[in-house]
């Protein structure tokens, strides 16, 4: 019985896996009992993970496909582009004051690759759209101002907390 201490995380077991094996060696061995700490195992794997790290990467990939959308669609209007890539900018770097120019540069991603996959798709390789696609390498500046701005408000906020 004591091997299948072993297949709960590092940490837990660390913490509980003493306490647990003097439970585990009260508790008549047999089939329910491995059940049962089976799925305590598996249990305790689903809760280390946190879900903060993959709920915000889900969320700066939606904002990037929101950006690459608006690109996508937005014919030569760059207005939604921009505010879309201000606003994301922002809510990132506030949340994230540290990590904000790595936000940005994901956002700003969204818009090349939307212009490189409109030439693809549509076969137009034109050089006027082509040379969009180069232009586009100044969707970087209002990423990062919003970014940046959002960072210094996010940096603002946590130290009058303090």
């Amino acid at each position: 019985m004591r091997p299948l201490l072993r297949l709960y995380p590092r940490r837990w077991r660390e913490r509980y896996g003493e306490e647990f094996a003097v439970i585990l060696r009260a508790t008549p061995p047999g089939p329910g009992t491995v059940f049962d700490v089976v799925r305590g195992a598996l249990d305790a794997h689903v809760r280390e993970v946190r879900p903060g790290p993959l709920l915000r990467a889900g969320l700066l990939a939606l904002c990037a496909d929101v950006v690459g959308w608006l690109d996508f669609h937005a014919t030569d209007d760059v207005q939604p582009v921009a505010a879309a890539l201000l606003l994301f900018g922002f809510g990132f770097g506030v949340h994230r004051p540290a990590r904000a120019w790595r936000y940005a540069l994901v956002l700003f991603a969204a818009v090349p690759v939307a212009e490189a996959w409109f030439v693809i798709s549509h076969g137009l390789a034109s050089p006027s759209r082509l040379l969009s696609v180069s232009q586009s390498v100044i969707a970087l500046i209002p990423a990062l101002l919003g970014a940046c701005s959002g960072a210094a408000v996010g940096w603002g906020a946590r130290r009058a907390r303090v």
